[in-house]
């Protein structure tokens, strides 16, 4: 009896610590935000040009950008960091919803989440929604596919045929490494060659290595210094799937009145300008959301 009743008091006590741990880490509301005079934002980890750490210093578009939020917020700009899971779903399960697998922290706000309405209301494969517990709002940029060639290499040619004859890197597992494979029956397998980051593609770019990279447009921009002889556009990719996407926030689904005074401090942020001056920091163009489109 005695054992039970010690497992009985174990029992309450660890429960009772579980539940403050929870409660002390929960995703919290736009008045608890403002009372404590902090926000903590969901960025990835080494990811320029979004977000980075240069020198001990938080860096990238995401955090310029956040940081603007927190500020017209009145509030300081924290940082949890997170490493890309195998896909969103477990992503905003982690920085928003459930938190940290082993720490259970959460975020208030988690930066460059896509915005897209049928993602958004997806269904799972039991006819549930399949991300009910976030809110996804907020676009404050559209990015897209694109092609770093070297003109010297491609001799000015700009229809995918070339790279049955040079090489072209690109990150393994993207969408782009998938439609390389599959187009023109296959015939560019030989020719891809494959690195764990859009960089490290530029860096064989760079050294000579290969004569074109697939990847996101900005991240291609920020990492190459461009010379008379590059070029970065889309041509040739017009027959994937994904060409282009709208990047916006998300929020757990309580909080929809955080996300309300979010955008209205992002979108004069994409009308006037703002947004367009923090991308022209980093070597990136801005492309608006489709929602701001002309």
């Amino acid at each position: 009896m005695a054992r039970l009743f010690r497992c009985w008091i174990t029992g309450l006590a660890l429960t009772a610590t579980l539940a403050f741990s929870a409660f002390s880490v929960m995703a919290r509301s736009f008045d608890d935000i403002i009372e404590t005079g902090y926000m903590t934002f969901a960025v990835y980890n080494n990811f320029p040009p979004y977000s980075f750490v240069e020198n001990d210093t938080p860096k990238g578009i995401d955090i310029d950008v956040a940081t603007a939020i927190a500020k017209g917020l009145g509030v300081e700009p924290r940082w949890m960091w997170i490493n890309a899971d195998e896909n969103l779903e477990d992503d905003l399960r982690q920085a928003i919803w459930k938190g940290h697998i082993i720490t259970r922290k959460k975020a208030d706000v988690m930066m460059r989440v896509p915005y897209d309405r049928k993602f958004s209301y997806a269904l799972d494969g039991y006819g549930l929604p399949r991300n009910e517990m976030v809110v996804m709002f907020g676009p404050y940029h559209r990015e897209q596919w694109a092609l770093l060639r070297n003109t010297d290499k491609t001799e000015n040619i700009e229809t995918l045929a070339i790279f049955q004859y040079e090489k072209i890197a690109v990150e393994l597992d993207s969408l782009p490494d998938f439609f390389l494979s599959a187009t023109l029956a296959g015939r560019l397998r030989n020719n891809i060659v494959h690195t764990t980051t859009t960089g490290e593609a530029v860096t064989m770019f760079e050294k000579g290595d290969v004569a074109a990279v697939a990847g996101m447009q900005s991240q291609l921009q920020w990492a190459v210094t461009l010379r008379p002889n590059y070029t970065i556009n889309t041509v040739g990719l017009a027959s994937m799937s994904v060409k282009a996407w709208d990047i916006g926030m998300a929020v757990k689904q309580d909080y929809r009145q955080l996300a309300y005074a979010i955008e209205g401090i992002t979108e004069p942020m994409v009308t006037d300008g703002t947004m367009n001056t923090i991308f022209t920091r980093y070597g990136v163009s801005y492309l608006k959301p489709d929602l701001y489109a002309e």
